[in-house]
């Protein structure tokens, strides 16, 4: 089955997580930064090894586009993701799943809002299922997961500031 007629990508398209997986969890954040640079770093998955140490091999063929497909590896597995909403610099989300489709899958949902400081506040949403292949996930699990991303993203942009959103990390393998 192609990723944009699974289940898991109707569900990102309206914006909504799967809430029968074994796994759902939310979490927030602050950034001192506007919203469109926020967005704009995020949606460059060049950038998530950046954001996370256990994140590598980054391919894609452009920037972020509903439909389009990157393939990326967490913790030396590789795993494939295709956006499902790109708006910016209000709404990003995309679905996971693992490279030969054993059985795992995910939805991440991101929504960025100003604040009246002129900040960006981030409410992500994911669910996840790895019931398939063995992997014990619950929802304690998967809410360290996307604290990781949060925080991850905060410290990129807040403490050693996101460069152009054209740039790679050549040091993670990324293409």
């Amino acid at each position: 089955m192609e990723a944009t007629q699974s289940p898991a990508y109707r569900l990102a398209r309206t914006g909504q997580v799967d809430p029968d997986a074994p796994a759902v969890a939310a979490g927030t954040i602050d950034i001192a930064a506007p919203r469109a640079r926020v967005w704009q770093t995020l949606a460059d998955v060049r950038k998530w090894p950046d954001i996370r140490g256990d994140i590598s091999h980054v391919a894609t063929t452009g920037p972020a586009a509903t439909a389009r497909s990157f393939t990326w590896h967490a913790d030396g597995a590789p795993v494939v993701s295709t956006f499902a909403v790109v708006e910016p610099p209000t709404r990003l989300t995309w679905t996971t799943h693992d490279a030969d489709h054993a059985g795992f899958s995910a939805i991440a949902v991101y929504e960025f809002d100003e604040t009246d400081a002129g900040h960006t506040r981030i409410r992500c949403q994911e669910s996840m299922d790895a019931t398939a292949i063995g992997l014990p996930l619950d929802n304690e699990t998967l809410t360290g997961l996307i604290q990781s991303w949060l925080d991850g993203l905060k410290s990129l942009i807040e403490q050693r500031g996101a460069t152009e959103p054209d740039s790679g990390s050549a040091e993670h393998g990324v293409q």
